[in-house]
Parts: structure tokens; sequence; C-alpha cells
């Protein structure tokens, strides 16, 4: 089975202001409840009075797709989960659903949050919105579930009113015949990816983003930081804005870079390997004196590996997350020594591009890796709304 989902982000300026107290006020009640359940490991009775009752239920229904992030300053921030239905045409019926996306009014109706009648938030669905829940059911999917809630966003004092709308479908997964390798790199040095048939490469290729449209922005934007700080108003906004163009053009890349790896996994019907460092590495070069400063921002790897696999999970690419080593010799299991230029040598006389050793590491395994697809169970990933 596979899940995707749409984040819906809003002003809260655009939510009506008593709406938004209201809602503020009840998002803050079922987190605390949440919270307490959490930590009665999920044993605390459920509350008996709405909207927490429905909300309460809604959530042990959701419970194994949501974010496991834990508690966060003592705090569970699970956002308010609801049952929800699509309405294609508008002589369709109701189902008095808590979330309504009704495609021929072009909008999105929060009901049931305030436990009050007719308190329903309205938000309408913008072009490229309606796009995405329409490919979606050309894709035989169904709306599962939504959430709501109100947060900042990241590095932002902006605070958007937000919802998830979750998608699903039944997929069968092919039986893979080849293997397609991803090699998850710092991003500034590209994502290679090869396809392989027992020892034959039969393509590979690099996806590297656009380092010098990036680079300009971030330059711009440090301009704007400086100004901000010595002059403020319009600077500030203008670096906000800056700084969600960048965001907006790395998320576009991920999501163009997945789907061209699931795209050519599905030609070749093969099985997506992701080569992915491991979350300890990963943190140490962040913290450490290794790497450059300005080399870090090239190291958030992880939203390209959960778009990654979720994709692949959609369109029943069978998948899976193997460590594919680049600096331990394929021939003879040895520690290489590191060359200029991402050259890596080992003293039994291997020597290659560092990037391309995962490939040889998955040639080699070839005929171990390949039958661990074959009752390839897929299983839900936790749902990320990035």
């Amino acid at each position: 089975m596979g899940y995707r989902t749409l984040v819906i982000k809003r002003r809260v300026e655009e939510i009506p202001p008593h709406q938004l107290t209201k809602f503020l006020e009840v998002q803050q009640k079922f987190q605390e409840w949440a919270t307490e359940w959490y930590k009665s490991g999920f044993k605390a009775p459920l509350p008996q009075q709405n909207p927490l009752k429905y909300f309460a239920t809604e959530l042990k229904h959701a419970l194994k797709l949501l974010p496991a992030n834990g508690l966060k300053n003592g705090v569970w921030r699970v956002p308010l989960p609801f049952n929800a239905e699509l309405r294609l045409d508008k002589n369709a019926g109701d189902n008095s659903r808590g979330v309504l996306v009704d495609l021929s009014e072009r909008e999105v109706r929060i009901r049931k949050w305030s436990g009050e009648r007719g308190n329903t938030i309205v938000i309408k669905l913008r072009k490229s919105e309606i796009k995405w829940i329409e490919e979606r059911v050309k894709e035989s999917a169904q709306l599962k579930f939504a959430l709501a809630w109100v947060g900042r966003r990241r590095d932002s004092n902006i605070a958007t009113f937000n919802v998830v709308l979750v998608f699903h479908r039944e997929i069968t997964p092919y039986q893979p015949k080849r293997l397609l390798v991803v090699d998850v790199n710092a991003l500034h040095n590209g994502i290679v990816i090869a396809t392989i048939e027992e020892d034959k490469v039969l393509q590979k290729g690099i996806l590297r983003p656009d380092l010098g449209r990036i680079g300009r922005l971030e330059r711009e934007i440090a301009r704007l930081d400086s100004l901000c700080t010595t002059k403020g108003g319009a600077y500030c906004k203008k670096a906000t804005e800056a700084k969600s163009r960048l965001w907006r053009l790395w998320r576009q890349w991920t999501i163009e870079a997945a789907k061209k790896i699931v795209k050519l996994a599905m030609q070749y019907k093969a099985a997506v390997v992701v080569d992915e460092p491991i979350d300890e590495s990963i943190r140490g070069l962040k913290k450490g004196d290794r790497v450059k400063s300005n080399v870090k921002k090239y190291l958030n790897v992880g939203r390209l590996v959960k778009r990654l696999r979720e994709l692949a999970e959609w369109y029943g690419v069978p998948y899976a997350e193997l460590r594919l080593y680049s600096t331990i010799c394929p021939r003879c299991g040895a520690k290489m020594e590191e060359l200029p230029n991402r050259r890596v040598k080992c003293q039994c006389g291997f020597e290659a591009n560092r990037d391309d050793v995962p490939i040889h590491w998955a040639q080699k395994r070839y005929r171990e890796i390949i039958p661990l697809f074959s009752q390839h169970d897929f299983q839900p990933s936790h749902l990320h709304f990035t």
C-alpha cells in the first residue's frame, strides 16, 4: 500500500480571528491530553466530551502513520486528526466527516473542531493543489484522513494554518529484475544513480541541484540579513521572502529528483537500493570541524530519502536502504586511501571514484540483494509533512 500527503499552508491572517483563537485553544487542550496519553503508554482514558473525544478517537486510527517524534519540551505536539471525505461533484452526498474536500467548490472545509455546529473553517484551494488532488484521483487513490494544526514555519516567525490531506491506495509491488543503486552524497557532489544487472551497468547518471542559482540566492539572503540588522523594516521582509524562495527551490529539486529515480526504476523494473549515510556520521560531520560551514547545508539529505521512499511505495517500486560502502574496497574488504578529486585507492590495486564504489558493492552483492525483494512487504512509512 502507498500513502501520499498534500500539505496546505495558509497565513493565520487568512483565518477569521474568532475561529483562530478558538482553534488554538482546542489545539492546546488536545495536545495536553495527548501528552498525558503518550506518557501513560497510551493507557490513559479517552476524554468523554467533544471535540476532544472526537480527536482522541481519530488519533487512535491514525497513530500508526503519524510522525513518532516523541515529546518536545515535554509536550507531544500532535496535529488535530480528522476523518475526511472527497467530493468531486456538487450533486454528491455529504457524509458529515470532519474534513470535506469539495473539488466542485474548490475548497476545503474543516468541521467538528470546536464542538459547535456550523463553526466551519473554509480554505479555498489553489490551482496547483487541485491539480495534485486530481492526479491522485486518476491513480485511484482515496482520501484516508486529514490533519490540521497552527504552527510556525521553520526558521521563521511566520505562523501558518496547516492542513494535511492523506491519500492512500492499494498497490502490488512488482518483482524486480535489476537494481537501481542510489548513492546519497552531500548534495553539492550530486546524487549518483546506476541501474545494474549482475555485473552490467545498464544506466548511470548524476542528479545535482542548481548550485549557481542557490549560491546567488544565498548571497542575496546574506545581503538582506545584513541590511535587516542595520536598517530593519522592508529589508527584513525581503530577507524572509528570499529564504522562502530558497526553501521552495530546494523542495522542488527534491521532488523532481525523487520522481526521476522512481520513473527510471519503473522503466527498468528495478528495485531502488539507497546507500544512505548513517545518521550518526551525518550528525558528526554537521557538528565537527572536518567540513566547512558553507558546505554543511548540503548534508541535509534526509528530505530527499523520505520523499523517495514515499514515492517508491506509492508506485509499487521495491525499495530498501542498505549500507553500501564508499571507502571500503569491494575487491578485498580493506580500508582504502582517499586521494584528491574524490578518488579512492586500495593496496590490492583497486582504484575508482568514491561515488562509484557503492555500485561495485551492489554488483558484488547482487545475488544476495535481489532475493530480499522476493517477498517484499510494503509497510507504510511514517508520514512526513515537508
